[in-house]
């Protein structure tokens, strides 16, 4: 590059290129202003919430199955009755059957 396509810095800055600088770990009163009181723990704020537990839904097995030729993959899909693309990047077996979270609404009873 010529010194005549060269743009100067329009702004000064400290290289800390090979310094070790001492951070200090970033906490959620960090973020906010001094004035703002930040709850000490998530029950202060977690109040007349719906009870929640995450079910395990790990899976038993996983395992790669290797296609030789595109006949072989389209012959799989086939069989295990489950339609596989070329995008397709995991199944389950049986086919697992998924509703559209678009459809889950939270519903109450009026008590009125």
């Amino acid at each position: 590059m010529s010194e005549k396509n060269k743009v100067k810095e329009s702004f000064s800055y400290e290289n800390f290129v090979g310094k070790k600088i001492e951070v200090s770990q970033p906490t959620l009163e960090n973020l906010f202003d001094d004035d703002i009181k930040v709850p000490e723990t998530w029950r202060d704020h977690w109040q007349d919430m719906p009870e929640f537990e995450q079910n395990d839904n790990a899976p038993y097995k996983t395992i790669n199955v290797h296609f030789r030729t595109k006949e072989d993959y389209e012959d799989f899909s086939k069989k295990i009755e489950q339609s596989l693309t070329i995008k397709t990047k995991s199944i389950w077996h049986p086919k697992l059957d998924i509703t559209k979270n678009s459809l889950l609404r939270w519903m109450e009873d009026d008590e009125s």
